[in-house]
């Protein structure tokens, strides 16, 4: 019975579900005006990523790239002439990761990034929380609201060491003779 358990929570963990309420992000500010949310992009690690509306695409440096090609998580799509927030123009590669989790909740899929190289910021763009839409931002608490998410369920490897107790009582021992 324990094997059915654990088979029944892989093929669960396995399955997208889609939230039915909005999913609250939690944004923490660094006294700037500006806004981060924790991220976990898939095959290269957590982050505190900005939240930008007035970035066209997500933004990711170098490093995180490498880590994402490294396990199988980014392919390459196009170059994108990109405007900087300096106002100068750069071109850059533009790739599609395979998923990001904002906020330990919410996993998007199948986002697309631009690699700035030497960037030491990372950001969430419009393309990203398009993706979730309907969003909006509040800031008093500071929370990211997003409607369109897959709901992050736990790790498999987690979810297998689960102890699940038989639904069947044991049979009592014969008596002895």
């Amino acid at each position: 019975m324990k094997l059915w358990a654990i088979f029944i929570a892989s093929l669960l963990v396995s399955l997208p579900v889609a939230a039915n309420e909005d999913m609250l992000i939690p944004m923490h500010s660094h006294g700037t005006h500006t806004y981060y949310i924790h991220s976990v992009i898939h095959g290269a690690g957590e982050y505190s990523m900005l939240v930008d509306t007035g970035s066209g695409y997500s933004v990711i440096n170098q490093d995180t790239l490498d880590r994402l090609m490294a396990q199988g998580q980014a392919t390459y799509v196009s170059r994108l002439r990109g405007k900087m927030a300096d106002g100068s123009e750069r071109i850059v590669p533009l790739y599609q990761i395979s998923a990001i989790t904002l906020g330990n909740t919410c996993v998007i899929r199948d986002i697309k990034a631009a690699v700035i190289p030497n960037s030491a910021r990372q950001i969430i763009g419009i393309s990203t929380l398009m993706q979730a839409a309907p969003f909006s931002m509040a800031f008093d608490p500071p929370v990211l609201s997003l409607s369109q998410c897959e709901l992050a369920l736990p790790n498999p490897q987690t979810v297998a060491a689960i102890s699940v107790p038989d639904s069947h009582p044991a049979a009592a021992p014969a008596p002895a003779q």
